[in-house]
């Protein structure tokens, strides 16, 4: 390549002030590359009625919203890397027609949501799952390169790869490491403080709670496959002890108007509402908070939970909310399982509770809540410390590295068995003449036995 390349980013999912982890992926990845390389970011969802990003929001990332598959062929013809999230090939698989370098971001094992997600209707569960594995391995076999989350997750792509036929002799050869095929581009966070947007909304204003109240607030949708329920019933039987505990839920609704509201939210109101908890001590917030507005909200409250059951999606989730809890320097209180989980409880920035564990998460919350009474915030330093682990500058850099000197790797290859000529040629050059009369000897045995 004769000049510096180019790169577009592209996402399904809406850029707006509203956005899930996603786009949120795309934009900050974008304003991070975007101080190195020509960078711009296409999604084809438009949004008129939400208000637009900040001037510095997306850096010097151009963003391109709306527009079809027309559109987005005349773009893509004008850079030489696209990083597309794993559904874009989904409703534009010429992209992997181009001759473009292909950089497939699988940061989200997203067949396992899909299980869970439609567990109660079979035939859309069977559906479903058989078009987003297709999708999936479309992509697989279009990467050049490849991105996830961590090293977990690189375990499980690397496992999928190998089924794919694409990590063979050749591959081997081309990058032992494997890392030139999949690397480590981590959900990240910015290297500022955190702050509150200046004029921005109180989430204790809004939902009328005292300053001194202790607030738990769980940051983000409540999607099937987490566990709300297991918090909301220790809350329910703290609050004769604690009577003004509150725990908030950030999100009810995506800000894809694709994705429907999940069973679990609904489950969740109603628990709330069967135990008198709701709009008392349990309260929910309608839609998605706009991205600039969350520090608001995470730095009103005094306590971050999150929660999920013992299933696939938890041991390869890399849950994006935990990240903002770090930023926001919250002691966090979430399930074990995953590798966060693991990391929160290893560095002292909070508990990993055991899952469905009522009585676990009860004493737990009635602990932390008692020490930040008491002005304890050793978990809320430690989770600011653990942050500086995941900013964006140094997760982006396996991305900034690939741009330098981009490459296709070796080109896919379905297995098959060998011929029986490609056999003896490779029994020739281990062993030569001596070793191929032994395996013709060995070869008649098994015919005339």
């Amino acid at each position: 390549m004769d000049h510096k390349a180019r790169i577009l980013i592209i996402t399904l999912e809406p850029i707006s002030a509203k956005m899930a982890g996603p786009a949120i992926r795309a934009v900050m990845l974008g304003k991070t590359i975007a101080d190195q390389y020509d960078c711009a970011i296409f999604s084809p969802t438009l949004t008129p009625d939400a208000p637009p990003l900040s001037p510095d929001a997306h850096g010097k990332a151009e963003i391109h919203a709306g527009g079809g598959a027309s559109s987005l062929r005349k773009l893509a013809a004008q850079y030489d890397v696209l990083f597309i999230q794993a559904n874009v090939l989904k409703p534009y698989p010429f992209l992997a027609e181009m001759g473009k370098y292909i950089i497939v971001d699988l940061y989200d094992p997203y067949l396992f949501p899909t299980l869970v997600q439609y567990e109660n209707d079979p035939v859309q569960a069977d559906a479903s799952y058989r078009l987003m594995h297709r999708v999936l391995e479309a992509h697989m076999l279009a990467a050049d390169f490849a991105v996830c989350a961590s090293e977990r997750q690189r375990d499980y792509w690397i496992g999928r790869f190998c089924a794919l036929g694409r990590i063979d002799p050749r591959m081997y050869r081309f990058d032992k490491s494997l890392r030139k095929l999949i690397d480590l581009v981590p959900y990240g966070l910015p290297a500022d403080q955190p702050q509150k947007r200046a004029g921005g909304p109180s989430l204790r204003d809004i939902q009328g709670i005292a300053p001194s109240d202790p607030v738990l607030l769980w940051g983000g949708g409540v999607w099937d496959w987490f566990d709300p329920l297991t918090p909301i019933n220790a809350v329910g039987r703290l609050v004769s002890r604690i009577p003004h505990l509150r725990l908030v839920f950030m999100g009810t609704r995506s800000p894809n108007p694709k994705v429907p509201e999940m069973d679990m939210t609904a489950r969740a109101r109603r628990l709330s509402a069967d135990l008198g908890l709701l709009d008392k001590h349990v309260f929910f917030l309608d839609g998605w908070v706009a991205y600039e507005d969350r520090l608001n909200y995470l730095l009103d409250a005094d306590i971050a939970i999150s929660a999920h059951f013992d299933l696939p999606e938890t041991s390869y989730s890399f849950r994006t909310r935990i990240l903002d809890y770090l930023y926001a320097g919250l002691p966090i209180l979430t399930t074990r399982g995953d590798e966060l989980a693991e990391l929160i409880e290893k560095n002292g920035a909070g508990r990993a509770l055991d899952y469905q564990d009522i009585d676990g998460w009860e004493k737990a919350i009635e602990e932390m809540v008692t020490a930040r009474a008491a002005g304890i915030t050793d978990s809320g330093i430690r989770s600011r410390e653990l942050s500086q682990r995941f900013l964006w500058e140094n997760n982006a850099k396996p991305l900034l590295q690939f741009l330098q000197a981009p490459y296709h790797s070796p080109e896919h290859r379905p297995i098959t068995m060998p011929t029986l000529i490609e056999r003896a040629r490779a029994v020739w050059r281990r062993g030569g003449p001596s070793l191929i009369l032994k395996r013709s000897r060995e070869l008649l045995d098994d015919v005339f036995k």
